[in-house]
């Protein structure tokens, strides 16, 4: 099963060829949005893990743990096992996943963090929407009914 860690090292692997910087808040907002997209169009989860509502947005705890030492800078190394390997989710084999991660990649990845954590705080957005309630948890029925993101740029 695919993990938000795999996820992450995708998107770092892209990031490398393309060329473009991502620090630990874009990566999670990057990821939440792969996530969104991948419910929307598939109706199924991408990884089993939650995202908590934190300040500036929705988290994985586990992927904020690995990174958090680049701060708000470029993150430079994969998440690795302890044997140094690494993982990857595989690109052109999963037409489900390659779409949303394409459409994600192409419309978000020249835009900073900060940016992106303040989509996430619009208003009826699923994280706005868990925040007013306390919750720990966004739920995937507001990610689901979450609209996509209007950029202004």
């Amino acid at each position: 099963m695919i993990t938000a860690l795999d996820v992450a090292n995708t998107f770092l692997s892209k990031a490398q060829k393309d060329k473009i910087d991502i620090s630990p808040m874009k990566l999670q907002k990057l990821i939440y949005i792969l996530y969104k997209t991948y419910l929307k169009e598939t109706r199924k989860r991408l990884f089993s893990e939650k995202f908590e509502v934190w300040m500036y947005g929705p988290v994985i705890p586990e992927v904020y743990n690995v990174f958090k030492k680049y701060r708000a800078n470029k993150i430079t190394d994969f998440y690795t096992e302890p044997d140094g390997s690494y993982n990857t989710v595989r690109l052109n084999n999963n037409p489900n996943f390659d779409n949303a991660f394409n459409k994600v990649w192409n419309k978000y990845c020249r835009i900073d963090g900060i940016y992106l954590s303040q989509l996430t705080h619009q208003k009826n957005t699923a994280w706005s929407k868990a925040d007013k309630r306390n919750d720990l948890f966004l739920s995937d029925k507001d990610i689901f009914e979450e609209e996509e993101y209007k950029i202004a740029i």
